[in-house]
């Protein structure tokens, strides 16, 4: 295990003086300028790109994370949001035309996205520069001047952030404070105008009722146990692949991993079978990699290893859930150095561990687990006991809920009857990454979301403008006293409201689509389009596209020799 230099914690009688900086420099006005959000951006792009190498090294120091991970997980994200900012920030801070009645046309109403002011932004450990620069982004996009405060359990990281920030960003307006708790409280005492935070959700109540003291708006991104629900119709190999590559990235220590699996009484086995073959594709033993290794796709030792826990208290956490559980752990056998066979105090790693019979009142089900150990719970093919399946999600309103079937309709049928911050069908994790989507939890999983355009929303508000010309007063004269029944009848013949037609009906519609779960029980019937190979499929429409761009007539001909050709294939293989 990487040494680690002791973080410089900020003193708490300078963090007022840092807020009283921050706030002379956002009163100057230098923030809401187009040319300075664009600069920052641009800086921040340039220290994630010129620093690549050295901020590699701070997040192997902390979290001991394969360097492909550091990348898939953090680097390329972040960076890539940067840019979408550049890329778009003339169009975000443009006011915007609003659709209205053709009364109010002449008003020209227009909404302007202002700055909300000086904010703070409290950043996680288990992704120490994507949660911190990723809410950066938004805020610096959005005019606001910043305060910015990492974890404190990613000392080397959190370290060389500071540093960074200092050199690369306008010190009177973005500026970092280090510390705990101490810092923390201290730094809550200031007035802010908008809080965001990333972390527990026992954290996130407590920065809630801070802010409800001041009236301040928060953005907070929690967690939750995060189901991944396997249907009897899924494909097993590549559900246990993407399962297990989503609980295993970063050892599990991440708020959109699986937090368990919940998959039918007769499938569990299969799923369990698949999980395994995958573990050994994925860990192969030492013998075997010896063997089928050579130069060029030999992983370097930082890149096999399994990531460690980030410090003593999470790896005793977790230690103690595996020695309480009544679940049954599923043995592998790897024989594999990049992970450990057994939880390793001196390496604080923990190797990914599947459980199963694992009960919904088991030690392992109380919270959200946070590490690479993945409980399998079962239910069984009927009516009343998917319904409590249903039920717990739809009360835990988790981050995220991740369905794994080949039936569209079984999956939206799933969406429509649960609640939480992101439904993902047949894979995990990717939507933290996909350009356009906003990120966020619902209840007791966060409040608020961010990324791209959302981060933007996130620390702005909306301020409606409206000019109304004198030359127009003329229209409105019946809105001045005195009034009279003429005034009155002009009035609403201008403004309205319309009669709506028809009569009042108390009793509710009848449901168009009720809780049928007897339909995730029924096997759907696979069309002949889905039958048809995916291969086979874009080799016809490139041989379709080659023969369209040919204007002589053999082209034409050779076209519809080859649809001859395609629809004989087809009724060999569908009567096959």
């Amino acid at each position: 295990m990487s040494s680690t230099s002791p973080i410089d914690f900020t003193p708490t009688h300078q963090i007022k003086q840092i807020h009283a900086t921050v706030s002379q420099g956002h009163a100057s006005g230098i923030t809401k300028s187009y040319e300075w959000r664009e600069h920052q951006l641009k800086q921040l792009a340039y220290l994630l790109q010129e620093n690549e190498t050295i901020i590699e090294e701070a997040l192997t120091t902390d979290l001991g994370r394969p360097n492909l991970e550091n990348h898939v997980g953090e680097l390329i994200g972040t960076r890539n949001e940067v840019l979408s900012a550049l890329k778009n920030l003339k169009q975000w801070t443009k006011p915007q035309s609003v659709k209205t009645e053709l009364t109010w046309l002449i008003a020209k109403p227009r909404v302007s996205h202002e700055p909300k002011g000086i904010v703070a932004i409290f950043g996680a450990w288990n992704y120490p520069i994507a949660l911190l620069f990723g809410p950066l982004v938004g805020a610096i996009a959005g005019g606001n001047s910043i305060i910015l405060k990492p974890s404190e359990n990613c000392p080397a990281t959190s370290n060389l952030l500071s540093n960074l920030v200092a050199k690369y960003l306008d010190p009177q307006n973005i500026c970092v404070i280090n510390g705990g708790r101490e810092q923390s409280t201290a730094l809550l005492e200031c007035r802010f105008d908008h809080i965001f935070f990333t972390g527990g959700t026992s954290i996130g109540k407590t920065i809630a009722l801070k802010a409800a003291e001041t009236l301040t708006t928060t953005t907070l991104e929690l967690g939750g146990k995060s189901p991944a629900v396997v249907l009897d119709d899924a494909n097993f190999y590549v559900t246990a692949k993407r399962i297990i590559w989503a609980k295993g990235l970063n050892a599990g220590q991440t708020c959109i991993a699986p937090d368990y699996v919940l998959v039918s009484e007769q499938s569990e086995s299969k799923l369990i079978e698949a999980m395994k073959k995958v573990m050994k594709e994925f860990f192969p033993s030492d013998a075997q990699s010896n063997k089928t290794s050579t130069k060029s796709d030999n992983p370097g030792p930082s890149d096999s290893k399994f990531c460690k826990i980030v410090n003593q208290r999470q790896f005793d956490r977790l230690n103690n859930y595996l020695s309480q559980t009544r679940g049954e752990i599923i043995k592998l056998d790897l024989n594999s150095s990049a992970q450990p066979e057994m939880a390793d105090p001196t390496s604080l790693r923990i190797p990914l561990t599947l459980i199963r019979n694992v009960q919904h009142d088991d030690v392992l089900m109380e919270e959200e687990l946070f590490g690479p150990l993945l409980p399998i719970l079962t239910y069984n093919n009927d009516h009343e006991d998917i319904v409590q399946c249903l039920h717990r999600i739809n009360q835990s309103a988790p981050l995220a809920l991740y369905a794994f079937g080949q039936s569209e309709e079984k999956l939206e049928f799933i969406r429509k009857h649960t609640k939480s911050g992101q439904f993902v069908c047949n894979d995990l994790l990717i939507q933290f990454n996909i350009p356009g989507l906003p990120f966020g939890g619902v209840g007791t999983s966060g409040l608020g979301n961010y990324h791209g355009y959302y981060s933007f929303l996130a620390f702005t508000f909306e301020r409606p403008l409206v000019n109304f010309p004198s030359w127009a007063d003329m229209l409105l004269t019946s809105r001045y006293p005195p009034y009279t029944p003429l005034k009155f009848k002009l009035l609403q013949a201008l403004l309205g409201p319309a009669k709506l037609k028809g009569k009042s009906n108390p009793q509710p519609p009848a449901l168009t689509d009720p809780q049928d779960f007897k339909r995730l029980l029924t096997p759907a019937s696979a069309s002949y389009f889905s039958r048809i190979p995916l291969k086979f499929s874009l080799s016809f429409l490139l041989l379709a596209l080659y023969y369209y761009r040919r204007q002589d007539q053999s082209g034409q001909k050779g076209f519809l020799n080859s649809l001859k050709k395609v629809q004989e294939y087809f009724k060999q293989y569908i009567s096959s």
